[in-house]
């Protein structure tokens, strides 16, 4: 019950403008949606895998074109296909991530799709969801990734904490 009203407390502060409540509440809900991703990377670290057949890969403009290329977003695009059971689906995803980058980090995408495993038959390993099939990934979290995701949730709460209660 003591919660309840520190987290009615910190929601008063923050309708007021109060940097504690802003605080207490931006770490909270980071920690609520960090926290939703990492059980969903773990989780399909678990997914088995299939081949598959890569159709297309590459890097393409994402949002309106800019004439200034330093201002041009950009995301990566794939299309593949795979059995699953005898059925066979179309994969379009790369990764749970989804990497919005300018024209000048594109890099940052390259990079993410040099991961995609590939066997020595020329086709590519593809994660795939054991209850739902048609959902799949050509990449799925690391270790690091996940360990980063971790202390992106819990670093805004514990620093709220020793700037606040410390």
């Amino acid at each position: 019950m003591e919660l309840m009203f520190y987290f009615q407390d910190m929601w008063q502060l923050a309708n007021q403008g109060h940097t504690q409540g802003i605080w207490f509440g931006a770490a909270l809900y980071g920690f609520i949606v960090c926290g939703y991703s990492l059980i969903f990377q773990i989780r399909t670290r678990y997914w088995p895998f299939t081949s598959g057949e890569l159709a297309e890969i590459g890097v393409e403009k994402f949002g309106a074109t800019d004439r200034i290329k330093s201002n041009q977003d950009y995301i990566s695009k794939a299309l593949y296909k795979y059995d699953v059971s005898g059925v066979v689906y179309d994969g379009t995803r790369i990764s749970p991530w989804i990497f919005v980058v300018s024209h000048n980090a594109r890099f940052v995408l390259e990079k993410q799709m040099s991961s995609i495993q590939r066997f020595p038959d020329g086709k590519i390993k593809i994660f795939y969801n054991p209850n739902n099939p048609k959902k799949s990934y050509l990449i799925i979290a690391g270790k690091l990734g996940i360990c980063i995701t971790l202390l992106i949730s819990v670093l805004p709460l514990i620093s709220y904490y020793f700037k606040y209660h410390a």
